[in-house]
């Protein structure tokens, strides 16, 4: 699975709406929009604050390991 479809699969298991993660890291909810639809993906440090609120490694984020 992509990046995307990760983050999309997390913010649904933990019932997390686009709108809080944004705020959790402090950008806005377009950004968070743009990465579940897999325009873009977020810089490493944005990434690494991701998978400390959800809960996952980069590793499982990216998809390199189930």
């Amino acid at each position: 699975m992509t990046f995307s479809e990760n983050l999309r699969a997390e913010l649904v298991q933990k019932k997390m709406p686009q709108a809080q993660l944004a705020l959790e890291i402090k950008t806005t909810q377009q950004t968070v929009s743009r990465w579940v639809q897999g325009v873009n993906q977020p810089d490493y440090e944005t990434l690494f604050k991701i998978c400390k609120i959800l809960d996952v490694t980069p590793n499982e984020l990216l998809g390199w390991e189930d």
